[in-house]
């Protein structure tokens, strides 16, 4: 069955690099059968990495040993919900997931009658054939997940503990969807450059796929952050590592993206620029692939060291060519025909927006690299702790968010400060107001005072235009308040959509304020029957059991948590010793409020009871979950297409 798997892998190369030759030559000598026979390529490809995906879950679930790939991520006692999620666990069905998903993202841009019946349909049909090629060499040659042991063991290895886990079920494919969707708009950026149709039509389907992407790799980061504050029992969920680090960054890249594409559209600005974003953005989503790969880079999220990497860093190089020639060729016909004017507009606040978001991008790459450029450069390895990022991304954050409070003010074309200033004084008058009352409650550290009266701006900012939009639209149709307000959002999808985005940012900004600026951290010890005051929680020490499975040595302890006389939670955080990792992996567990978590750690347990533990409180964590699903839920409103654009699909 295996020899299936493999096969199918192999026809995905040859096809696809069949397509990727044909389109191109079909279209530059006008052959029409041979750019036809290039489509079809793209649905065999897609059927053929389909069955290998097939074969290798099939493999999976009937936990087959006799192959390595099998072996090292099931054993016979893992559930089943986390055999599957061990298709993408390793290193060779995570890029299997991504080649399949790429087949597949490349049959919908074929399908779609308005993007193949464009002059630069065929040569995006041959750019994604290409990375469909590249992706199946490197299954072939350096990744195979279909490679036999030569004898079978009785059981596998089972799946890393860390990786048990329902957040890790669904988050490396969903990023790796984002990953693979930001081949389309690199692939229509050739396309375009090579044919010269940039227009209208081009610069529509560019955006819905890059805020396609944006939205999927966005979730997929906030379900990584979700899964190591739930999971790695350090009390946090971002820990500015390397591999959180290289999602970000194409992440960053391609909010920039998604802003100026709006200046192209309405005043046919930052074209270059915008080649470069869509490129860079998908290169840095290869780079991503490399450092998770490559083992140059240290990190608990990373595979071990490859020279899959390699062919990562080959890939780059030769996407990075192509874009610079193809560049080169049409220069004459990029240059930009609009120059900003006024200081007080839309066009400067979405410069500045591009600036703010590509430099915390080049930050976090510079600070991801230190470590291997200075043991290359001084031969020692010199890492940057989180203070750095704090030092360099917070500020360069905080007037990104400021500019979300102006941008809904700020007219095309300009706006007079008198009126700019009029309309922004409630959100200057609430701003003031919070910080006060935080003062008066005794808030007084300048950072959390500022970080808060700026979240408080902002929304007050953007809630304000929801409210003269609804306002607005009862006054010229006497709807009521709901119904005018659904109209709004659904006549305007992409400016209320952005603006829920924007809140959802502010939100976000709120749980990452105060988790990291309030969080304290209490070590206690107790013996069963104890109680303990933490933070205003009467916590009592229950009991303890002990448990011994096939795949682990459990320990937990049971804790009731009070405010006052009233019981708000009974906890149960555990310790387990894995036989296959032979390490302890800590299960936290969370009390969370719409003020604060209460975060509990067993730390250790001793045989007469005596436990240990690391007790945080992490306020407004929760506002962080709550800030990243209105920010997906805005995506997918702007995203969503109306009546008219779906006659033109």
């Amino acid at each position: 069955m295996a020899d299936v798997g493999y096969w199918a892998v192999a026809l995905t190369l040859l096809v696809s690099a069949y397509a990727a030759v044909a389109a191109v030559v079909g279209t530059r000598r006008s052959n029409v059968a041979l750019v036809e026979s290039a489509r079809n390529g793209a649905f065999v490809a897609a059927a053929s990495s389909t069955v290998a995906s097939a074969v290798l879950m099939y493999l999976l679930l009937r936990r087959d040993y006799g192959i390595r790939y099998v072996y090292e991520h099931v054993s016979s006692y893992l559930p089943t919900m986390y055999t599957v999620s061990a298709f993408w666990a390793g290193q060779e069905g995570s890029l299997l997931v991504w080649l399949w998903l790429v087949t597949l993202l490349t049959t919908t841009v074929v399908v779609s009658k308005r993007a193949w019946e464009a002059s630069f349909g065929p040569y995006a049909l041959g750019v994604m054939s290409f990375a469909q090629a590249f992706l199946a060499l490197i299954l072939l040659l350096v990744s195979n997940p279909f490679e036999s042991l030569p004898q079978a063991p009785v059981e596998g290895h089972g799946l890393n503990p860390l990786l048990q886990n329902s957040w890790m079920i669904v988050h490396p494919p969903v990023v790796f969807l984002g990953y693979a969707a930001y081949t389309v708009p690199f692939a229509l950026a050739l396309g375009g450059l090579s044919t010269g149709q940039l227009g209208r039509d081009w610069l529509r389907m560019v955006r819905r796929w890059a805020l396609f992407a944006w939205l999927f790799l966005g979730m997929g980061i906030l379900m990584g952050a979700r899964w190591a504050y739930l999971e790695l029992g350090w009390g946090g969920y971002w820990g500015w590592d390397p591999v959180e680090n290289s999602s970000l960054i194409p992440w960053l890249t391609g909010t920039a993206l998604l802003h100026s594409l709006m200046m192209q559209q309405r005043r046919r600005a930052f074209r270059v620029w915008n080649l470069w974003l869509i490129s860079l953005t998908f290169v840095l989503c290869l780079f991503a692939t490399f450092v998770t790969r490559s083992g140059i880079i240290q990190s608990v999220h990373a595979f071990g060291r490859s020279s899959v990497g390699y062919y990562f860093i080959t890939f780059i190089v030769l996407c990075l060519l192509a874009l610079v020639y193809l560049l080169h060729s049409r220069r004459r016909e990029l240059g930009d025909e609009y120059r900003l004017r006024t200081l007080l507009s839309r066009e400067v606040s979405l410069f500045l927006v591009n600036l703010l978001f590509v430099g915390t991008a080049l930050v976090v790459l510079v600070g991801t690299l230190f470590p291997t450029l200075t043991k290359v450069l001084q031969g020692r390895q010199a890492a940057l702790d989180a203070s750095f990022y704090e030092r360099t991304v917070g500020p360069l954050a905080q007037i990104t968010i400021v500019l979300i409070g102006l941008c809904p003010w700020l007219a095309w074309g300009g706006v007079s400060f008198a009126r700019l200033r009029r309309e922004l004084l409630p959100a200057a008058v609430a701003s003031g107001v919070v910080a006060v009352l935080l003062f008066v409650l005794g808030i007084r550290e300048a950072l959390a005072l500022l970080s808060f009266a700026i979240c408080a701006f902002v929304a007050v900012s953007l809630l304000a235009t929801f409210y003269r939009g609804t306002v607005n639209r009862r006054r010229r149709t006497g709807q009521g308040v709901p119904q005018a307000f659904v109209r709004v959002m659904t006549r305007n999808r992409r400016r209320y959509g952005a603006h829920l985005v924007h809140l959802g940012i502010v939100l976000i900004a709120m749980g990452v304020s105060g988790s990291s600026i309030y969080q304290d951290e209490v070590q206690i010890a107790l013996v069963p029957g104890e109680r303990i005051e933490v933070h205003g929680y009467t916590l009592e020490y229950q009991d303890f059991v002990s448990e011994r499975t096939p795949s682990h040595q459990r320990f937990a302890a049971v804790m009731d948590a009070y405010r006052g006389d009233r019981l708000v939670a009974t906890l149960t955080p555990k310790k387990d010793f894995h036989w296959n990792i032979e390490q302890w992996v800590s299960e936290v567990a969370i009390h969370s409020t719409l003020k604060q978590d209460l975060y509990v750690i067993l730390a250790g347990l001793e045989q007469n009871g005596l436990a240990s533990f690391r007790v945080f409180i992490n306020p407004l964590v929760v506002w962080l979950w709550i800030g990243g699903a209105l920010l997906l839920s805005g995506g997918v409103i702007a995203w969503w297409p109306t009546a008219s654009e779906r006659k033109r699909q």
